[in-house]
């Protein structure tokens, strides 16, 4: 990821835009209010260190539970966490925007005492990351044992996990039960899943058969996934919205499948760029959004925010 210190007006950005992103493909922003704080997404904020545990599988739950309606429009896993995410749930998602402007708002609206920080991202660097089960299920499942079991009875008999053979597992309850648990549930670790590869054809420098290899696939379920989500509410389509999906896991406030880091450059290599906005530009730069049209009542098209513009316009002190 490159660091850089830009001037705090909107022609400084867009010119350092062009000398540091002008090789990437696709532009999106994210706007960070505080400089130090990660691109975390709040249901990974939680634990020891944050002082709450959230219950992401139930939560999840619930939330289709009392808006059954919303299922005609909102079809998938993804589409659900959408609305999750625009409700203020706590969410495995982050917020993405193709508006430079969007992504700048955001980072100058609060903490006005800290420096802020606009991430600007090339999604095309990560293409080859596409939802799957592996992903899906870290949603769905609620313990440790309705994790293992599902991943048991999802994979070929000749997969190993942490280091034990399924097929075994299947047959020989002795074995799967430290997975699975039974009146206590499951406190087994994740460490490790491995699936075989056929290599038809294929031999070792000495001249031998090389039938199969087997391959650890368990950092594909921390797997960092950007989509551009429907425009299934009108605060996406005005925000120009997009998303990352993270993958990772917390049961019980601990975190039992590693969270990806994206600032890492094994994810997203040269593609992302963290621009600092000094504390003392945010106030300039946001009177400068708003001659453009950058504003909250612009960006959340909700009746309420619109209310509130309304009695800020037509409103006036009393006072002499």
């Amino acid at each position: 990821m490159n660091e850089v210190e830009v001037k705090g007006t909107l022609s400084s950005i867009t010119d350092c835009l062009n000398e540091s992103a002008g090789g990437f493909q696709a532009l999106w922003f994210r706007g960070q209010p505080n400089y130090e704080h990660k691109l975390v997404p709040s249901i990974f904020r939680q634990g020891e260190d944050f002082g709450v545990i959230y219950n992401e599988q139930k939560m999840f739950e619930e939330f289709k539970r009392r808006y059954p309606d919303q299922s005609n429009s909102h079809k998938t896993t993804y589409e659900w966490l959408t609305l999750m995410q625009h409700y203020g749930l706590p969410t495995r998602l982050l917020d993405w925007s193709s508006n430079l402007l969007v992504g700048l708002y955001f980072c100058c609206i609060s903490d006005k005492n800290e420096d802020g920080a606009l991430y600007i991202f090339d999604p095309t660097s990560m293409e080859g990351y596409s939802f799957n089960e592996l992903l899906e299920m870290q949603v769905q499942e609620k313990s440790r044992s309705d994790f293992f079991n599902r991943l048991i009875y999802k994979l070929d008999d000749t997969s190993m996990l942490n280091g034990i053979n399924i097929g075994d597992l299947k047959q020989d309850i002795t074995k799967r039960l430290k997975f699975t648990g039974l009146s206590t549930g499951s406190t087994e670790n994740f460490d490790s899943l491995k699936i075989k590869t056929e290599l038809p054809n294929t031999v070792d420098i000495d001249g031998n058969a090389f039938p199969h290899i087997y391959q650890d696939i368990k950092r594909s379920f921390s797997d960092i996934v950007p989509f551009r989500a429907p425009h299934l509410n009108p605060r996406i389509r005005q925000q120009h919205g997009f998303f990352t999906f993270h993958g990772g896991m917390f049961i019980d406030g601990v975190d039992f499948i590693p969270t990806g880091d994206m600032e890492d450059e094994m994810y997203t290599g040269q593609s992302l760029i963290k621009l600092k906005i000094s504390k003392d530009d945010k106030t300039g730069l946001l009177r400068e959004l708003s001659y453009s049209g950058i504003r909250e009542a612009t960006l959340f098209p909700e009746m309420e925010y619109q209310a509130k513009e309304i009695k800020e316009l037509h409103a006036s002190s009393s006072r002499s």
